[in-house]
């Protein structure tokens, strides 16, 4: 475990050693490693990211932050796998999506680059020993056959848009934590809005008809209720198995509920 005087250490690469007043591991991270970093004027948060370099995550969070959607990399470290960001203080969202949520996450999927488009499928296979996956695998494989025969609305997207990586305070809503960040179809992001805040029909209809309104006409969007319903099943089944693979059954619980009742009308 990493102490304080390490952690010191390490954040001099960005701030002075001297200036800083407390260090805080935070343990609302189930990915990464999180540390709050506090000097008598501003906050740091400190990310060690167990996986994979996030290159794309951290650039587009990089170009992102000026248009105060998300906080800012200030110094990265690729070799030990270490960034520190600008540090947003506020809340976790908990009253479910607003029009300048809208309005950020639209100009997230309308960032402009060039990644490998995420497969849904192969996402999918990682968990296909898990309980949830054969439980549900007819209903998985009806609404990956649906979504294939709609049309594909591409964008950049968050692809982790849990309602944890959406932190409110006085100036809005920003979204943190990119590095799942690729080319998919923007409802794989509506859909993750749908389960984080557990929408009713009313409110997913809401979603739908506000972000419609929202992209320029010549984007072409095609609005489905019956195509958020189908991705968010498959969201629900990767967070439930992603849960379930690491015991964290508090978390599952709820998501499970969302599935069954999902199902019943599917």
């Amino acid at each position: 475990m990493i102490d304080h005087t390490q952690l010191v250490k390490m954040c001099s690469a960005f701030i002075e050693p001297t200036s800083i007043v407390s260090t805080e591991r935070l343990l609302n991270g189930f990915s990464n490693d999180n540390f709050l970093i506090r000097t008598q004027q501003h906050a740091y948060l400190l990310k060690y990211y167990k996986s994979k370099w996030p290159t794309v995550g951290l650039k587009a969070q990089h170009d992102l932050s000026y248009q105060y959607i998300c906080p800012k990399p200030i110094w990265t470290d690729e070799v030990n796998k270490y960034a520190a960001f600008d540090y947003i203080e506020g809340d976790i969202a908990q009253a479910g999506f607003s029009k300048d949520l809208i309005n950020k996450l639209i100009k997230v999927h309308n960032y402009t680059v060039s990644t490998t488009r995420m497969n849904i499928t192969r996402e999918l296979i990682f968990y296909q020993c898990s309980n949830v996956y054969q439980q549900n695998k007819s209903h998985l494989e009806r609404a990956l056959k649906a979504i294939a025969n709609m049309p594909f609305n591409e964008g950049f997207c968050h692809n982790d848009l849990v309602k944890e990586n959406i932190i409110v305070n006085g100036s809005g809503m920003y979204l943190i934590d990119f590095e799942y960040a690729q080319i998919n179809d923007v409802y794989f992001d509506l859909a993750a809005i749908v389960v984080s805040f557990n929408l009713d029909e009313r409110c997913k209809l809401a979603l739908l008809e506000n972000y419609e309104s929202c992209v320029k006409h010549e984007s072409g969007f095609y609005s489905s209720m019956h195509k958020l319903d189908c991705y968010a099943l498959v969201f629900l089944v990767l967070c439930i198995g992603w849960y379930e693979q690491r015991d964290i059954n508090s978390k599952s619980l709820g998501l499970r509920a969302q599935l069954t009742k999902l199902i019943s009308h599917l």
